[in-house]
């Protein structure tokens, strides 16, 4: 038996947290094109609509676009089974993208998280030369558009935050959860970007990829003043190798 191959226990796990935590409506966000410096490009509202097939068996997918122009657009996705799902769904996080670092090649990864009626998430793209080319955020309500109330970073780092880790890998194997230790983005590593932004969520990440070399990618959420999330996307020399989700508690 293949040791990389996945079970129909993790297929099935995988679909139904995607099921249970994100394909459950319409989710109105406002995506903010950032560039790498963390200046605002440009922004507009979408409707990303996930609903579940009455036989629980098939996802179906819609973007609805709605443009500073008065312009609209709808583009169609999937429809999506276990066996198809992109991504990774660790409970109620998700994290997809690019599984390779190549030469010459672009780069991008999503990874998000979802808290009640809530998500948001992160989305990062790098040109084929391995530079970091922007960055979008989705802040999403699963009711209306909302406006956005962001919390003081400054204040809250300093809260003596408890955490639990779980990670998740390609093939589907998930860990125990267990402890882990609060750190600022800031302090994971030494030369990474390190961005916050107005919708409650943050980067680091490299600025440049170096083509054969160990990198991750983490995204954060505080979610409320007593809940931050914590995603990160690890690879080494030879890809993508697993997805971590830190939930942090006061």
């Amino acid at each position: 038996m293949n040791p990389n191959a996945k079970t129909e226990i993790q297929v099935q796990q995988n679909w139904e947290n995607f099921c249970q935590h994100h394909a459950i409506g319409d989710w109105h966000g406002t995506w903010t094109i950032y560039s790498s410096e963390g200046k605002v490009v440009d922004f507009f509202k979408c409707i990303r609509s996930l609903h579940v097939s009455s036989d629980g068996k098939e996802i179906t997918h819609q973007n609805h676009y709605f443009y500073t122009d008065n312009k609209t657009e709808t583009k169609t996705f999937g429809p999506y089974n276990k066996n198809t799902a992109r991504a990774l769904f660790l409970d109620n996080s998700f994290s997809w993208g690019t599984t390779t670092l190549e030469t010459d090649s672009s780069f991008f990864f999503e990874t998000g998280f979802r808290y009640k009626n809530r998500r948001a998430s992160i989305v990062a793209t790098y040109n084929e030369n391995g530079r970091l080319n922007k960055i979008l955020t989705i802040p999403e309500n699963l009711a209306h558009f909302i406006e956005l109330t962001p919390h003081s970073l400054t204040e809250l780092e300093s809260n003596n935050w408890r955490g639990v880790l779980r990670s998740i890998t390609p093939e589907l194997i998930t860990s125990p959860a267990e402890a882990t230790q609060w750190k600022r983005l800031e302090d994971l590593r030494e030369h990474h970007l390190t961005l916050h932004f107005p919708e409650g969520v943050s980067i680091s990440c490299p600025p440049q990829i170096e083509w054969g070399k160990e990198h991750f990618f983490a995204v954060d959420w505080l979610a409320t003043s007593a809940l931050w999330y914590r995603g990160i996307r690890y690879f080494d020399s030879r890809g993508f190798r697993a997805f971590t989700l830190e939930t942090f508690t006061p």
